[in-house]
């Protein structure tokens, strides 16, 4: 499968397309929009020096890659934001006031978010059994959610 023609959602970005390869197409965009920007501020202020600065043209972007930016950067933003980070961290011993140190947020909205999380992953294993939380995985979930931690 390949991503759609024009990304403008972050759903289009997500579609088949690994982060890593979103990450690369966001740097293009954001470094091209970085260099017209300062091409053009440099010509506003009457300071550009072709020989300094360089004589190639740097086209601002067009709105559909101003929109394909903010797409990108949502996409990327859901992917490395998603809740099973916190799940995984606190298998691995964290505790949720180091979580919410880490998140710059407070523990009870991280064990609501986590909450809702594990609710929606069993739910995906009632439907759909070899995928989400079995019920065995969904009670040591919500055991997580409520045992108070040092």
């Amino acid at each position: 499968m390949t991503p759609p023609e024009n990304i403008t959602t972050w759903h289009d970005a997500r579609y088949d397309m690994p982060v890593s390869r979103q990450l690369e197409r966001y740097n293009e965009l954001a470094a091209r929009n970085a260099s017209a920007r300062a091409r053009a501020e440099l010509m506003a202020r009457g300071t550009y020096d072709p020989a300094r600065h360089g004589a190639e043209d740097r086209p601002p972007l067009t709105v559909a890659e101003h929109l394909e930016l903010l797409a990108l950067a949502e996409s990327i933003a859901r992917t490395v934001r998603h809740p099973a980070n916190v799940h995984h961290a606190l298998l691995a011993g964290a505790t949720w006031a180091d979580i919410a140190l880490a998140l710059d947020s407070d523990a009870a909205t991280l064990r609501r978010d986590y909450r809702q999380w594990a609710d929606d992953q069993h739910d995906l294993n009632r439907h759909h059994p070899t995928l989400g939380m079995t019920a065995d995985e969904y009670s040591a979930a919500i055991a997580r959610v409520t045992r108070e931690q040092p």
